[in-house]
């Protein structure tokens, strides 16, 4: 399994309950648009949505033709974040050295995420390092160093309280050091109103950069799917103090709607690279725009 299929309530099923009602066209698009709110897609964003539905199907469309109209219209938001990004390209390079930091608020998923992303990376055959810089959390550097033990990836850690950047530095040195190929750091959740910690992980990237001016390749935001509307205001705050590349949708599995991600797509042009559809560790997938908007529609 990966996208298809996720989510327990599709939009097609309700929207498909209306359309053998005998309403106006200004009553549908009224009760559509209530359908998509309650999808967790923000307010502008399902006007624009609508708006161009509206457009498509003044081509002498049925009604029964909104839900394909509503599915180019999600496929072009996609298709813009794509090529405002060039995630697509980066995907498609093979890079020699990768550092990838992954940053989010408290239980996001980061840790569990970046397990899943340190084997779907050894799978790929690369030889991989953690660094568990979640020195704030008790159980932050334990848990992935749990995780290490599991997978036989090794982790670099610190004690709690120690400092993380100094975590970081250690990582980056045994990276250097012992020719690893990617590099994947867990910080500590950050609530995005606490500007101490957000500070900090200005000062994590400045001490990567002096190891390596290019990277980090990825600076990936792991956003809760299960969060609703939250995620967007996150996700904003984030992008303030850091050079985000793209999102890890995580528990993605267990919630019913999807419209939150959209948000974040069509306001911030920030791509969803990786989705966390369970909690084995292989249970992260390349993100499928195509089996999103499918899963989601039909």
């Amino acid at each position: 399994m990966k996208l298809n299929g996720l989510f327990k309530s599709s939009l097609s099923k309700k929207i498909k309950t209306i359309f053998n009602s005998k309403q106006n066209k200004e009553d549908f698009f009224e009760e559509l648009e209530e359908i998509l709110i309650l999808s967790d897609m923000s307010s502008d964003l399902v006007s624009k949505l609508l708006r161009g539905v509206e457009l498509r199907s003044r081509i002498s469309h049925d009604k029964e033709d909104y839900l394909k109209l509503l599915k180019e219209e999600l496929e072009d938001i996609f298709r813009g974040v794509a090529e405002v990004s060039g995630w697509d390209n980066k995907n498609s390079k093979n890079l020699d050295k990768e550092i990838i930091l992954l940053i989010g608020i408290n239980g996001s998923g980061k840790t569990t995420s970046a397990a899943k992303l340190a084997e779907y990376y050894r799978k790929k055959g690369k030889k991989v390092l953690l660094g568990a810089a979640d020195t704030f959390r008790a159980a932050g550097s334990s848990q992935l160093s749990l995780w290490g033990e599991r997978l036989n990836i090794p982790v670099i850690g610190g004690d709690q309280g120690a400092d993380p950047g100094s975590v970081v530095y250690n990582s980056l040195t045994s990276f250097q050091n012992k020719d690893y190929d990617v590099l994947i750091i867990d910080t500590a959740g950050r609530v995005q109103t606490k500007e101490n910690l957000m500070r900090e992980l200005e000062k994590l990237t400045k001490i990567i950069k002096k190891f390596y001016p290019e990277q980090p390749s990825q600076t990936l935001l792991v956003v809760d799917a299960t969060m609703g509307q939250n995620t967007l205001d996150q996700a904003r705050k984030f992008k303030e103090v850091s050079q985000l590349s793209g999102i890890i949708l995580s528990k993605i599995d267990g919630t019913a709607k999807g419209g939150s991600i959209l948000n974040i797509l069509s306001e911030m042009r920030i791509p969803v690279c990786y989705a966390g559809i369970g909690e084995k560790a292989d249970d992260i997938v390349e993100f499928s725009s195509t089996e999103f908007i499918n899963s989601l529609l039909e």
